[in-house]
């Protein structure tokens, strides 16, 4: 029996490494992350190729690769296991640091989401700086008219009402969320 053994080892020692494949991805699992994938050689099928160290993680970075696109696939030392060690095209990229803080990040071609996203998109700086602007030049309007108005005894508000009128005439047109806010990168 030792010296099946024996044989075994010796031809075990002398296999050559498996080395890696380039494949094009047939069918994604997001659940379990892996991908099948046909050798362009034509060998058989590689089935259930690893994207990430533990199949079963929530945590970590995983690249999911688009259906039809192409991936290098690499084996584990014994050829037990086929892992994707680089995509030509990828659907959606996910980051999750901590699966106890919940700090996460998915790239797609919907856009970036940050965290859950339920708090909504991005702030475009620039469009929501322009409106504060624009409602602070109105305020200062009606300061100006106010401070350069001069009461009239005895008119009925009637020196306010023409100092003011010029004011009161532009209308400020209200703010929507979709002004300032950028939905291709939620928060």
């Amino acid at each position: 029996m030792n010296n099946i053994r024996d044989i075994i080892r010796q031809i075990a020692k002398t296999a050559q490494p498996l080395g890696c494949l380039a494949c094009e991805v047939t069918a994604v699992d997001k659940t379990a992350r892996t991908v099948d994938c046909q050798p362009l050689n034509e060998d058989a099928p590689v089935l259930a190729c690893n994207l990430q160290a533990d199949q079963e993680a929530k945590v970590g970075l995983v690249q999911f690769p688009r259906v039809g696109s192409y991936v290098l696939v690499a084996f584990s030392a014994d050829g037990s296991c086929g892992f994707v060690t680089l995509c030509e095209d990828v659907e959606s990229v996910e980051v999750v640091i901590n699966d106890k803080t919940t700090a996460s990040i998915v790239v797609s071609e919907q856009g970036v989401v940050m965290n859950d996203g339920t708090l909504g998109g991005l702030v475009k700086v620039e469009e929501l700086t322009n409106r504060i602007n624009l409602i602070e030049k109105d305020i200062n309007k009606l300061k100006d008219a106010l401070k350069n108005w001069t009461p009239v005894p005895h008119d009925g508000g009637a020196a306010l009402k023409t100092a003011s009128t010029a004011w009161a005439a532009s209308k400020l047109t209200e703010t929507k969320r979709s002004d300032y806010e950028n939905e291709k990168v939620k928060q």
